[in-house]
């Protein structure tokens, strides 16, 4: 095979070459004094754009969105110490939901490393224990070596943020090296011992489940676990992350399990006698501190990465490979036992039955979140996508029926609050083609609500729901007394309209049709402040399943 011939240029353009080459079409950021050089050098390239937000933390939200909705990678660039430190969250947030993010940050001269200049911290320390890749670049030569470590970790097994630090006196050095494709490598599959296993101990079960993680939920891994399980019968939960690895409407699917799960899941997950765990942790969330499991089940734990497997759990077979090629090897090359497993196809059923039941409340007066979902839900089209937050409003938000993973997604293992507004205007930014919708409440809005002007100027035509209750929700509904959860609004649709995006007010019950069904109708940015009934408590300390409240014997006054 022929290689690609050495090109002689600077850093900064060999980096963007690359990133290009990759497809990403966006870098997201804020500019910095050692960042100007590659800021110019992009300019001068043409590609990737780059979007400027108004906080470095949006930005690194921004790129995880793109990266969930099916880009290879997404990119950050900022500048050092506080700039960089800034984007700790979303390193956070990409990080526990295994999404790849390449950080590029600048770093003083060279010179002037070590001796605690204006906005110097030290990055390699701070943000090594929760990356994949962290380094900083110490000469131009070294550059394209460190940029495919950092594009290979970012992008191989399980997947995640890493961190490449710049020095300013390097952007504009040169560098000779080849402009190759980056090399991906091939996904790991099963061995035939441990398919074998796996079938004898499938065989001996009766109540098997599949339990689905985000890594399920690639388009191809989601195909196979679907084929697989359709052919062996096997019914399916899913974790937080792993919402959309097989559709909630399936006859199979009986909703996402654990601690902010659904009753019909985790009850499934709680009977089972042998689970076959597939790109999931079995994490505190998924088996709601693990009180789903016990020692007399079956585990069988298939991650593409070693260090995942038993981590939380002991398992009784470890395998090592892609989920999604596990389950194809399972379908194709292995008969299903003539002995029937346990048909719960009427639980899935009953599921959804009760979930179609709660979101059809109605009141003319009241405001009821649950009624602002299923107008969503009627007007919205099939290419959507719902960014939720982070909060208690996630019980009737969290009900959202999801059919593809595409459909929706939060910052589900990390639980940042701060994440779904600029999550969602990065997928708008990216995924134009697709309906993108923000629903989340009042606190977690207020923290990045300057990203409006971000949507306005980018033209992003993400739709925003504010489910108002003019408290920390979540923190609010564990308390007999509120104390230290409350606090004013501003008018919210006068805000985006000072943004000029657009916006109105719902506060009564029988406007919610017409001003969701506007909502979804007008074209670029535009947001509804829905001031919802607080007498609906259900409140995250007592669960998540559908229609529970809080026990008669806690009142408040």
């Amino acid at each position: 095979m022929r290689r690609p011939g050495l090109i002689t240029t600077t850093v900064a353009d060999y980096l963007w070459r690359n990133i290009s080459n990759l497809g990403v079409k966006t870098v997201f950021g804020l500019p910095g004094i050692t960042t100007l050089p590659a800021m110019e050098a992009m300019r001068q390239l043409g590609a990737p754009e780059f979007v400027v937000t108004r906080h470095e933390q949006c930005a690194g939200h921004m790129a995880d969105a793109t990266a969930r909705l099916g880009a290879k990678l997404g990119v950050l660039l900022v500048d050092l110490g506080p700039g960089l430190a800034n984007t700790l969250t979303s390193a956070l947030a990409a990080s526990r939901d295994s999404s790849p993010l390449l950080i590029l940050a600048g770093q003083e001269h060279q010179s002037l490393i070590g001796r605690e200049v204006w906005h110097e911290m030290p990055e390699i320390t701070v943000f090594s224990p929760m990356l994949k890749f962290c380094e900083r670049v110490e000469s131009a030569e070294a550059f394209p070596r460190l940029l495919d470590q950092a594009l290979r970790f970012a992008m191989s097994g399980r997947k995640g943020p890493v961190l490449l630090s710049v020095p300013k006196n390097i952007w504009e050095q040169e560098v000779r090296s080849p402009l190759k494709p980056f090399a991906a490598g091939f996904l790991p599959s099963p061995g035939e011992a441990a398919m074998v296993k796996t079938v004898s101990l499938l065989r001996k079960s009766r109540r098997p489940v599949v339990v689905a993680g985000g890594g399920g939920r690639n388009p191809e891994a989601s195909k196979a676990i679907r084929a697989m399980c359709e052919r062996w019968n096997l019914p399916v939960v899913t974790s937080p992350n792993g919402r959309g690895a097989l559709s909630e409407e399936h006859p199979l699917c009986l909703g996402h399990a654990g601690r902010f799960g659904q009753v019909h899941a985790s009850r499934t997950l709680a009977e089972a006698d042998l689970i076959l765990s597939l790109g999931c942790r079995l994490d505190d969330l998924t088996t709601h501190n693990w009180s789903l499991l016990n020692p007399d089940q079956t585990v069988i734990q298939v991650d593409i990465e070693a260090t995942m497997i038993a981590q939380n759990w002991p398992v009784d077979l470890a395998i090592v490979s892609d989920a999604g090629a596990f389950a194809k090897k399972l379908e194709e090359g292995f008969e299903a036992p003539l002995t029937a497993f346990w048909d719960l196809r009427s639980r899935s059923a009953d599921r959804r039955k009760e979930r179609n039941k709660f979101y059809a409340i109605d009141d003319e007066v009241a405001v009821k979140p649950q009624a602002v979902m299923k107008a969503l839900e009627t007007f919205v089209g099939d290419d959507h996508t719902v960014v939720m937050g982070g909060g208690r409003f996630q019980q009737f938000a969290g009900e959202w029926l999801v059919r593809r993973s595409e459909n929706f997604f939060y910052a589900a293992n990390s639980g940042t609050v701060g994440f779904a507004l600029s999550a969602a205007i990065g997928a708008a930014i990216t995924s134009p083609e697709r309906q993108v919708i923000c629903v989340l409440g009042d606190g977690d809005f207020t923290m990045h609500c300057q990203e409006l002007e971000t949507a306005v100027r980018t033209k992003a035509n993400v739709k925003i729901v504010i489910l108002n209750d003019f408290a920390y929700g979540a923190m609010k509904a564990r308390q007999v007394f509120s104390y230290g959860t409350e606090y004013g609004n501003a008018d919210f649709a006068a805000l985006a309209k000072s943004f000029g995006a657009e916006g109105r007010r719902i506060s009564k019950g029988n406007d919610i049709k017409e001003t969701v069904r506007w909502l979804l109708e007008t074209s670029g940015p535009a947001l509804i402040d829905v001031h919802i009934d607080l007498t609906e408590n259900r409140s995250l300390l007592y669960g998540h399943d559908i229609g529970q409240k809080e026990p008669a014997s806690v009142t408040k006054t």
